[in-house]
């Protein structure tokens, strides 16, 4: 199962590519660089250079919780059922 695929469609076939995922892990990876650049002018700028990095890792957080929130619906569902 690929990391940047939806669930396994119910034929068996791999479900189709998550535009989330994808984004979520091109946020991720921009995040580093971004934090990167900004300790070169923390010391002049302070704290307020570190913004970019966090929205960056913020979006991916949020774009990471909004794919799983369909399994995580799917899971309650399961677990009312069964009680």
């Amino acid at each position: 199962m690929s990391a940047f695929r939806e669930a396994p469609l119910p034929d068996g076939t791999p479900g189709p590519t998550s535009m989330r995922r994808i984004l979520a892990a091109v946020c991720l990876a921009a995040s580093l660089p971004a934090y990167y650049r900004a300790f070169e002018f923390a010391a002049a700028a302070g704290w307020i250079v570190f913004i970019p990095g966090l929205a960056l890792e913020v979006g991916s957080l949020l774009l990471m919780f909004f794919t799983t929130w369909g399994d995580v619906a799917e899971i309650a569902k399961a677990w009312k059922g069964a009680t």
